[in-house]
């Protein structure tokens, strides 16, 4: 466990950390169109960039296939009851959201040489940081502010649906107002091939990261100081 844990921690150290969001279930959506929109005036934060490489898959149809960046596998030791496998794969992707735009992904867990038992899905948009802002105090009394979230809004609202791409069954969902997605599901119907849908308001425009592990089990919170 202390190595997947490890590997896990590792795969994610590009972003910081978070606070989780509330999951909710609803309906199969319907395919709707990319009318995109013109970026905003400044570069950075807020502005959707229409040369994303992603911007085409804005229908399920169009998925974008997610290739893992890392698998991770020690299998269980024969000699030991105890033992059990340990794996852990990870992708990462940056892309956008323009106005009343969505992005579908394909990310295929039922050919991983284990069996999943923990999806962990992480997203930040809109320049929020991994890991909730919060204020830290030193021994001196000195305090500072780590990370950043954006302010409340349907603009920097972000949702991920993860369904299962056999069945399009709707398996988890998680909702942000603030950028920052924290999903976690364990033990579903997880080593099957999925879906995952981005998605916000109409008025939602901005530059996201989306993480995703698949493991065997759970690791520990990333963000825990």
């Amino acid at each position: 466990m202390q190595l997947q844990n490890k590997f896990a921690l590792s795969c994610l150290s590009v972003f910081i950390a978070a606070s989780a969001a509330a999951c909710s279930v609803s309906s199969t959506p319907e395919d709707i169109e990319d009318v995109g929109s013109e970026p905003l005036a400044a570069g950075g934060v807020g502005v959707c960039n229409q040369a994303d490489p992603y911007e085409k898959n804005n229908k399920r149809s169009r998925a974008t296939e997610l290739a893992y960046n890392g698998i991770y596998f020690e299998p269980a030791d024969p000699e030991y009851s105890w033992s059990e496998d340990i794996g852990s794969a990870y992708t990462i992707v940056s892309a956008s959201i323009c106005k009343k735009d969505q992005d579908w992904y394909f990310v295929s867990t039922s050919d991983l040489p284990y069996t999943p038992g923990w999806l962990s899905i992480r997203a930040q948009a809109a320049g929020a940081s991994h890991c909730a802002m919060m204020e830290v105090s030193e021994e001196g009394g000195e305090t500072y502010t780590v990370g950043y979230d954006p302010p409340a809004g349907p603009h920097n609202t972000i949702q991920i649906d993860v369904y299962s791409a056999g069945t399009l069954q709707l398996l988890a969902s998680a909702q942000s107002n603030i950028g920052r997605i924290f999903l976690d599901t364990y033990n579903g119907p997880l080593d099957q091939d999925l879906y995952l849908r981005v998605h916000g308001p109409k008025e939602a425009h901005y530059g996201y990261n989306l993480s995703v592990v698949v493991q065997t089990d759970a690791f520990e919170d990333e963000c825990e100081l």
